[in-house]
């Protein structure tokens, strides 16, 4: 090992000696201690990023769940409160006076909703799954039975069920009480989100697997196509984001957990029936190019190390020459 140590000492001493030499190797091994340093500060920062990002994407998606589950409190309270008025369950428990139950539901709907700034509905279902009374007046009941996988568990079952599902032309928070002749069921429309996220600038959508809907019912009413395969059926929404996402792949997304583009940063969380199977999925975006966006945020950050750690760099190699 002396020897070793020798030799290269022996080394250096004759690279001294050729002043030429000497300095085109330190400037040589300058160059690539600059380039080895700013590789492993790219691919560092850039993990940082993405890491940065996924854990975003998981504090966005906690944040809904908790305004979600705050919805489905505020709608399984509402129902176990009407539950416990034994008129009220009487009345409910004669699905053939529909007229009468529905204008009681709207009459309990108007009153909840204009005190409460809320947009609570009501449904009343017998055990086939038929809808026998609504508080929405846009709605004609029909003798169909409702394929709501929910409501379908809440009679198999005979206890409640809670779920995110499409109904008649939107996207509700639902809580299904059984009940001796039939179902009932407190809903709460998701457009609601799309208010919340705005007064933070943010975009909130909910897109929907057109395989897992009955066309022919959704057909009836307003509906965007985004894409090939999905489609929303939110009241509102931003056009160009609604734009945007129909050139993006949702599986990828769901999988990924967000997207980063030029223009939006995107996060995509799924949406399960009451089987478990996904059907549509929950977005959050923002435009990428605002000034207080997370990826102009992360940017101005992981240059600000760069150039720091390159300044380092650099003085320590000024101070081996």
């Amino acid at each position: 090992m002396f020897a070793l140590i020798l030799k290269f000492q022996a080394f250096m001493e004759q690279l001294r000696k050729n002043k030429r030499l000497w300095f085109t190797s330190i400037t040589v091994i300058a160059f690539l201690g600059i380039a080895g340093t700013l590789h492993y500060l790219n691919s560092t920062t850039e993990t940082s990023a993405k890491n940065l990002y996924a854990a975003t994407s998981d504090t966005f998606f906690q944040d809904l769940d908790a305004q979600i589950q705050s919805a489905q409190r505020e709608i399984s309270a509402v129902g176990i409160a009407l539950l416990d008025n034994p008129a009220f369950t009487a009345a409910m428990n004669n699905p053939a006076n529909g007229a009468a139950n529905s204008q009681k539901l709207k009459q309990l709907a108007d009153s909840i909703n204009s005190a409460g700034k809320t947009q609570i509905a009501f449904d009343l279902y017998d055990k086939n799954g038929i809808k026998t009374a609504t508080s929405i007046e846009a709605i004609k009941l029909s003798s169909l039975a409702h394929d709501s996988k929910a409501l379908i568990k809440a009679i198999a079952t005979n206890a409640p069920v809670t779920a995110v599902e499409y109904q008649e032309g939107q996207v509700y928070i639902a809580s299904y009480f059984p009940l001796q002749n039939g179902v009932f069921e407190v809903k709460k429309s998701t457009d609601y989100l799309i208010d919340a996220y705005a007064a933070k600038e943010q975009m909130f959508q909910i897109v929907l697997d057109k395989d897992f809907l009955d066309m022919k019912r959704v057909q009836e009413f307003s509906y965007k196509k985004i894409g090939k395969s999905q489609i929303s059926v939110q009241s509102k929404g931003d056009e160009n984001f609604i734009e945007f996402l129909s050139t993006i792949d949702f599986d990828q997304l769901v999988s990924d957990k967000y997207l980063l583009q030029d223009d939006y940063f995107v996060m995509g969380k799924p949406i399960l029936d009451a089987e478990g199977k996904q059907v549509g999925v929950f977005l959050i975006g923002e435009y990428a190019l605002k000034e207080n966006s997370l990826p102009k945020m992360t940017k101005r950050i992981s240059t600000g190390i760069t150039i720091a750690a390159m300044g380092l760099v650099v003085s320590l190699l000024v101070l081996m020459i």
